[in-house]
Protein backbone atom coordinates (compact mmCIF):
# COMPACT_ATOMS: atom_id res chain seq x y z
CA UNK A 1 0.00 0.00 0.00
CA UNK A 2 1.55 3.26 -1.02
CA UNK A 3 2.44 5.60 2.02
CA UNK A 4 0.09 8.87 2.31
CA UNK A 5 2.74 11.86 2.29
CA UNK A 6 2.15 14.14 5.19
CA UNK A 7 0.91 17.14 2.80
CA UNK A 8 -2.38 14.50 1.55
CA UNK A 9 -2.69 13.32 5.02
CA UNK A 10 -3.22 17.79 6.52
CA UNK A 11 -5.77 18.18 3.54
CA UNK A 12 -7.83 14.66 4.44
CA UNK A 13 -7.49 16.11 7.95
CA UNK A 14 -8.81 19.69 7.10
CA UNK A 15 -11.91 18.18 4.51
CA UNK A 16 -13.37 15.92 7.54
CA UNK A 17 -12.85 19.22 9.77
CA UNK A 18 -14.53 21.45 7.25
CA UNK A 19 -17.51 18.74 6.82
CA UNK A 20 -18.04 18.14 9.82
CA UNK A 21 -18.38 22.31 10.72
CA UNK A 22 -20.26 23.47 7.79
CA UNK A 23 -22.65 20.94 7.61
CA UNK A 24 -24.33 20.82 10.92
CA UNK A 25 -26.28 24.14 12.35
CA UNK A 26 -26.11 23.31 16.40
CA UNK A 27 -29.47 23.39 18.28
CA UNK A 28 -31.04 25.63 20.34
CA UNK A 29 -32.38 26.59 23.51
CA UNK A 30 -36.20 26.47 24.21
CA UNK A 31 -37.19 28.51 27.07
CA UNK A 32 -40.30 29.89 28.66
CA UNK A 33 -38.62 33.26 28.92
CA UNK A 34 -35.61 35.72 27.74
CA UNK A 35 -32.46 33.57 29.95
CA UNK A 36 -30.69 34.82 32.69
CA UNK A 37 -27.76 34.37 30.18
CA UNK A 38 -27.81 36.29 26.93
CA UNK A 39 -25.51 35.63 23.91
CA UNK A 40 -25.41 38.36 21.78
CA UNK A 41 -23.87 35.91 19.14
CA UNK A 42 -26.98 33.61 18.91
CA UNK A 43 -30.04 33.92 17.07
CA UNK A 44 -33.23 34.63 18.91
CA UNK A 45 -36.80 33.84 17.73
CA UNK A 46 -39.87 35.08 20.43
CA UNK A 47 -42.52 32.08 19.43
CA UNK A 48 -46.63 32.92 20.22
CA UNK A 49 -48.33 30.19 20.07
CA UNK A 50 -51.57 29.47 18.53
CA UNK A 51 -54.07 27.53 19.69
CA UNK A 52 -52.82 24.00 19.57
CA UNK A 53 -49.50 23.29 21.70
CA UNK A 54 -46.90 24.62 19.55
CA UNK A 55 -43.71 22.89 21.34
CA UNK A 56 -43.48 20.61 17.81
CA UNK A 57 -42.91 24.08 15.81
CA UNK A 58 -40.61 25.48 18.27
CA UNK A 59 -38.35 22.38 18.40
CA UNK A 60 -38.12 22.48 14.44
CA UNK A 61 -36.91 26.11 14.63
CA UNK A 62 -34.43 25.13 17.65
CA UNK A 63 -33.15 22.55 15.47
CA UNK A 64 -32.70 25.47 12.53
CA UNK A 65 -30.45 27.32 15.08
CA UNK A 66 -32.95 29.17 16.97
CA UNK A 67 -33.22 30.16 20.58
CA UNK A 68 -36.45 30.02 20.87
CA UNK A 69 -38.29 31.76 23.29
CA UNK A 70 -41.98 30.32 23.96
CA UNK A 71 -44.82 29.36 26.42
CA UNK A 72 -48.46 27.68 25.45
CA UNK A 73 -51.18 30.20 25.80
CA UNK A 74 -53.93 30.72 28.14
CA UNK A 75 -57.63 30.41 26.07
CA UNK A 76 -58.36 33.34 24.15
CA UNK A 77 -55.58 35.62 24.52
CA UNK A 78 -55.85 38.96 24.00
CA UNK A 79 -53.15 39.82 21.15
CA UNK A 80 -52.30 43.21 22.72
CA UNK A 81 -51.17 41.89 25.76
CA UNK A 82 -49.40 38.92 24.06
CA UNK A 83 -47.88 41.74 21.68
CA UNK A 84 -46.83 43.59 24.70
CA UNK A 85 -45.34 40.93 25.91
CA UNK A 86 -43.32 39.96 23.26
CA UNK A 87 -42.28 43.44 22.63
CA UNK A 88 -40.72 43.52 26.19
CA UNK A 89 -38.83 40.21 25.55
CA UNK A 90 -37.41 41.91 22.57
CA UNK A 91 -36.23 44.83 24.35
CA UNK A 92 -34.30 42.33 26.64
CA UNK A 93 -32.57 40.81 24.43
CA UNK A 94 -31.26 43.82 22.87
CA UNK A 95 -30.27 45.38 26.10
CA UNK A 96 -28.42 41.63 26.87
CA UNK A 97 -26.36 42.81 23.52
CA UNK A 98 -28.34 41.30 20.65
CA UNK A 99 -28.24 43.44 17.19
CA UNK A 100 -32.04 43.61 15.81
CA UNK A 101 -30.72 41.59 12.73
CA UNK A 102 -30.73 38.20 15.04
CA UNK A 103 -34.38 38.44 16.70
CA UNK A 104 -37.73 37.74 15.30
CA UNK A 105 -41.28 37.39 16.30
CA UNK A 106 -43.06 35.04 15.42
CA UNK A 107 -47.15 34.09 16.34
CA UNK A 108 -49.53 31.88 15.12
CA UNK A 109 -53.09 32.77 14.79
CA UNK A 110 -53.88 36.01 17.77
CA UNK A 111 -50.05 34.71 17.94
CA UNK A 112 -49.97 36.42 14.86
CA UNK A 113 -52.09 39.29 15.17
CA UNK A 114 -49.46 39.91 18.61
CA UNK A 115 -46.53 39.98 16.09
CA UNK A 116 -48.25 43.12 14.38
CA UNK A 117 -48.84 44.44 17.80
CA UNK A 118 -45.06 44.04 18.56
CA UNK A 119 -43.66 45.87 15.28
CA UNK A 120 -45.85 48.90 16.33
CA UNK A 121 -44.61 49.20 20.09
CA UNK A 122 -40.84 48.41 19.25
CA UNK A 123 -40.87 50.20 15.53
CA UNK A 124 -37.20 49.02 15.14
CA UNK A 125 -36.35 48.93 11.17
CA UNK A 126 -33.94 45.64 11.46
CA UNK A 127 -36.53 43.84 13.39
CA UNK A 128 -37.92 40.61 11.47
CA UNK A 129 -41.64 39.23 11.92
CA UNK A 130 -43.78 36.23 11.05
CA UNK A 131 -47.01 36.64 10.81
CA UNK A 132 -48.73 32.93 10.16
CA UNK A 133 -52.55 33.26 10.20
CA UNK A 134 -53.19 35.69 12.04
CA UNK A 135 -55.22 38.45 10.29
CA UNK A 136 -59.29 39.18 9.90
CA UNK A 137 -59.85 37.28 12.77
CA UNK A 138 -61.58 39.11 14.83
CA UNK A 139 -62.48 42.44 15.65
CA UNK A 140 -59.13 42.75 17.89
CA UNK A 141 -57.55 42.50 14.63
CA UNK A 142 -59.53 45.20 12.88
CA UNK A 143 -59.30 47.58 16.01
CA UNK A 144 -55.93 47.21 15.40
CA UNK A 145 -55.76 48.12 11.83
CA UNK A 146 -57.63 50.99 12.58
CA UNK A 147 -55.25 52.58 15.73
CA UNK A 148 -52.26 51.17 15.88
CA UNK A 149 -50.89 49.71 12.65
CA UNK A 150 -49.35 53.18 11.21
CA UNK A 151 -46.70 52.40 14.07
CA UNK A 152 -45.49 49.24 12.73
CA UNK A 153 -41.93 48.76 11.65
CA UNK A 154 -39.51 46.43 10.56
CA UNK A 155 -39.56 43.03 7.95
CA UNK A 156 -42.76 41.07 8.02
CA UNK A 157 -43.81 38.04 6.03
CA UNK A 158 -47.95 37.01 6.35
CA UNK A 159 -48.17 33.36 5.41
CA UNK A 160 -52.13 32.03 4.78
CA UNK A 161 -53.86 29.43 3.55
CA UNK A 162 -56.13 29.96 0.87
CA UNK A 163 -58.37 26.77 2.23
CA UNK A 164 -58.23 29.06 5.56
CA UNK A 165 -61.67 29.99 6.41
CA UNK A 166 -60.98 32.15 9.78
CA UNK A 167 -58.22 34.30 8.01
CA UNK A 168 -57.39 37.19 5.56
CA UNK A 169 -54.72 38.96 4.02
CA UNK A 170 -52.91 41.54 6.46
CA UNK A 171 -53.40 44.43 3.41
CA UNK A 172 -56.17 46.27 5.60
CA UNK A 173 -52.74 46.78 8.54
CA UNK A 174 -49.88 46.63 6.05
CA UNK A 175 -51.15 49.59 3.84
CA UNK A 176 -50.92 51.69 6.95
CA UNK A 177 -47.75 51.18 7.49
CA UNK A 178 -45.16 53.63 6.08
CA UNK A 179 -42.19 52.37 7.11
CA UNK A 180 -42.75 48.84 7.01
CA UNK A 181 -40.79 46.12 4.35
CA UNK A 182 -44.06 43.85 4.31
CA UNK A 183 -44.69 40.89 2.17
CA UNK A 184 -47.47 37.91 1.87
CA UNK A 185 -48.16 34.94 0.62
CA UNK A 186 -50.67 32.84 -0.16
CA UNK A 187 -50.28 29.24 0.05
CA UNK A 188 -52.24 26.28 -1.95
CA UNK A 189 -51.10 23.12 -0.33
CA UNK A 190 -54.48 22.44 1.40
CA UNK A 191 -53.64 22.62 5.04
CA UNK A 192 -55.82 25.34 5.94
CA UNK A 193 -55.76 27.32 9.36
CA UNK A 194 -53.81 24.37 11.53
CA UNK A 195 -51.22 23.63 9.33
CA UNK A 196 -49.13 26.24 11.00
CA UNK A 197 -50.06 24.09 14.47
CA UNK A 198 -47.69 21.31 12.60
CA UNK A 199 -44.28 20.39 11.68
CA UNK A 200 -44.13 20.88 7.99
CA UNK A 201 -40.75 21.58 6.28
CA UNK A 202 -43.51 23.88 3.08
CA UNK A 203 -44.56 26.40 5.23
CA UNK A 204 -40.84 26.34 7.77
CA UNK A 205 -38.74 26.33 4.55
CA UNK A 206 -40.41 29.65 3.81
CA UNK A 207 -39.80 31.23 7.03
CA UNK A 208 -36.43 30.13 7.03
CA UNK A 209 -35.38 32.06 4.02
CA UNK A 210 -37.14 34.65 4.98
CA UNK A 211 -35.28 35.11 8.19
CA UNK A 212 -32.11 33.91 6.61
CA UNK A 213 -32.62 37.37 3.97
CA UNK A 214 -29.83 39.66 4.56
Amino acid sequence: MPKRGKTGGALLLALVAWLATSSVVAAGQITADVPEKIDPQARYLIFIQGPAPGDLVAGAFANRGFEVVTERRLPNPDPFDLGRKASNQVRRLMAGGVGAQRIAVMGFDVGGTASLVASALLREADLSFVVLAGCGLDDRYNRFAASVAEQMAGRVLHLWEKTDTQAESCQLAFSKAKALDSDEKLLSNGGGHEMFGEVDAFWIDLVMTFLDRK
